[in-house]
């Protein structure tokens, strides 16, 4: 208790970037008695020499390189594998741990035996380490019932707790009750925050006490890219379906929820961050993730039952309810405006399916 051992987790994959600040983060924490696990998953950049120039200088970094390539979820499984600590931290290649992060948690989650996991606030960090926003979803510091934050995320289809970076938990003599589940693609942070609430509280740190990088070759921006979230949505919504249907959602209404949902994101990316076609119809993760591109036959079916609610993208919709009813011709003129624009082209395939 108090000073027990922390094992940070740090998978790693072509992250010579950022890597030395987020080391370094590590390594100067003011609660000492931690070792950080770094399983490099055969980077073909200078994370490797990066990573030996640490080992170097610290006894407290254990460093394995993979021989295939794992996937970033089933990285982090392995570094907890090899875990010794009391108390788990995931960490990514690219964020930061500010000093006083792991003395701070660590005395949070000793002080309450109810609580699962602990958060705090971030920062989100551009490329060049300004700050792009501070976040602290919760009013105060106070422990947050772990079902009422499960039924919240699952309302709003994206992680209101935070990346990993903001977590610490205990540790487990069953390490699979604590893994990542290597089935996502993209919310397998989500879905551990939700595994852990279920058996307790969360304590949330409003204090800003870590970062979370947010650039264009990061995980989470190749993800959006590819839409592997919605996929995720699908999964994480029939996984924890019993919250959703203790306040009276049916399995129709959450399918519905979801494809809208997709069609806000559809339409956010092309006309935002000006994605291509052949991003959108990607069949699977981005060179590195090396998740499993088969799924489940249940999680198939949700999907297709879902494409029965395709429509034109939300904020098309939008656009055409403030045209004027007896203005015939700015009506067709965006009609014809629909029809030529990207994100239309991009949601073809599923109308023909739904047609079907």
């Amino acid at each position: 208790m108090g000073n027990d051992k922390v094992s940070v987790l740090l998978p790693v994959y072509n992250g010579a970037r950022y890597l030395a600040q987020a080391i370094e983060s590590i390594l100067s924490q003011t609660h000492s008695n931690l070792e950080l696990i770094v399983l490099d998953d055969r980077s073909t950049d200078q994370s490797v020499s990066i990573i030996e120039k640490y080992v170097a200088l610290d006894p407290r970094i254990v460093f394995v390189r993979n021989e295939t390539n794992l996937g970033l979820f089933a990285n982090y499984n392995r570094c907890l594998e090899m875990s010794t600590g009391a108390y788990i931290k995931p960490f990514a290649q690219d964020d930061l741990l500010y000093p006083d992060y792991l003395i701070r948690a660590v005395a949070a989650l000793d002080a309450h035996p109810s609580v699962s996991l602990v958060t705090t606030g971030r920062n989100h960090l551009g490329a060049d380490n300004q700050v792009l926003k501070v976040v602290s979803p919760w009013a105060k510091e106070a422990l947050y019932s772990g079902r009422w934050l499960i039924i919240f995320s699952l309302i709003l289809l994206s992680n209101s707790i935070g990346e990993p970076v903001v977590g610490l938990y205990r540790a487990d003599a069953d390490k699979g009750s604590i893994a990542f589940d290597p089935r996502y693609y993209h919310y397998g942070d989500i879905e551990l925050w939700l595994r852990l609430l279920k058996k307790g509280e969360m304590y949330f740190l409003p204090d800003i006490l870590c970062a979370f990088r947010v650039h264009d070759g990061a995980t989470t921006n190749l993800n959006h890219r590819q839409m592997l979230d919605l996929l995720d949505a699908i999964r994480l919504g029939h996984q924890y379906f019993d919250y959703l249907a203790e306040i009276g959602e049916s399995e129709e209404q959450f399918h519905k929820r979801v494809v809208e949902f997709a069609a806000m994101q559809v339409d956010h990316l092309v006309r935002e961050r000006g994605l291509v076609a052949s991003a959108v119809r990607a069949g699977g993760p981005a060179p590195g993730v090396g998740q499993p591109n088969n799924l489940q036959d249940d999680f198939a079916e949700a999907f297709l039952f879902a494409l029965r609610y395709i429509t034109p993208t939300l904020a098309e919709l939008d656009h055409l309810k403030r045209c004027r009813e007896g203005d015939h011709v700015n009506f067709e003129n965006e009609i014809k405006k629909i029809h030529s624009s990207l994100s239309w082209k991009v949601t073809a395939p599923l109308r023909a399916i739904r047609k079907l």
